[in-house]
């Protein structure tokens, strides 16, 4: 299949998404940042960059630091218009937008997955509609030992859950994946001290997953954002894009600090 060359986004407002990757930027630095870092970060000119931050401080949206370099923040109003917002139910309505955003700025497929039993379900999925993509199902089932993103989930669960699945047969679905309960348990040793990881085609040839845990207000473990993606072709540059968009995106779910258990 042959990827579409037309962006899956609407531009036609680059002011209005240029103000949102300000506010975003200063936002993933609550210390500040000058105009020059923002203009740096965001490939904004100059002139166009204090115009905008004139406009936002106006409205209350940043403020600058009392002491120099006067570095912006975010502004009380950004905090009242928050507070306003309805407070999501669940994990999949806190998580679907984080998710859109996020397949159509690295335009390939997203899904959020948890732990049901021995098994990840895939709770949500959001994809960009792209010809060349990875499909991806809701409800699917994918055993917690097949494909990278099921075992940074396996490694993180209960020393009784791991030590049951390392004692079953262990399904085998294409030459890469992991079947001798030894090497599966360095993996997961591994992967017990990361929050993030990347592989390919341990489910199905020629698909990578970049995925990151979501965790709750008690840093309990809620399941995991994950990309998928042809691997085919992609060189070393997009998988480390790809890897820090999600671990960006489910890092803000996470900031949400809720204590919620999956529903389905």
């Amino acid at each position: 299949m042959i990827r579409q060359d037309k962006p899956a986004s609407d531009s036609s407002a680059p002011a209005v998404e240029r103000t949102i990757q300000i506010l975003r930027s200063i936002g993933s630095h609550p210390p500040g940042l000058s105009a020059q870092a923002l203009c740096d970060q965001t490939s904004t000119p100059r002139a166009t960059m204090y115009r905008i931050l004139k406009v936002l401080q106006q409205h209350g949206f940043v403020q600058q630091t009392a002491e120099p370099p006067n570095l912006y923040q975010l502004g009380p109003a950004l905090v009242q218009l928050g507070g306003m917002a309805p407070r999501p139910r669940d994990l999949v309505e806190l998580a679907r937008p984080v998710m859109q955003r996020l397949a159509f700025s690295i335009r390939e497929t997203v899904k959020l997955v948890v732990v049901d039993g021995l098994e990840a379900l895939t709770l949500a999925v959001a994809d960009t509609g792209l010809e060349a993509r990875v499909m991806s199902r809701l409800g699917t089932r994918v055993p917690l030992h097949i494909g990278v993103s099921q075992r940074l989930l396996l490694a993180h669960q209960p020393s009784p859950v791991i030590r049951q699945i390392l004692a079953a047969k262990l399904e085998k679905r294409t030459s890469h994946t992991i079947t001798n309960p030894a090497v599966l348990r360095a993996s997961l040793e591994s992967l017990r001290r990361a929050e993030s990881a990347q592989g390919q085609s341990e489910g199905s040839d020629g698909v990578g997953a970049a995925a990151t845990l979501i965790r709750g207000s008690q840093d309990q473990l809620l399941g995991a954002l994950v990309a998928v993606y042809i691997h085919t072709g992609k060189t070393a540059a997009q998988l480390t894009a790809f890897s820090l968009a999600v671990e960006q995106a489910a890092q803000e779910i996470s900031s949400w600090q809720v204590s919620l258990s999956p529903t389905r």
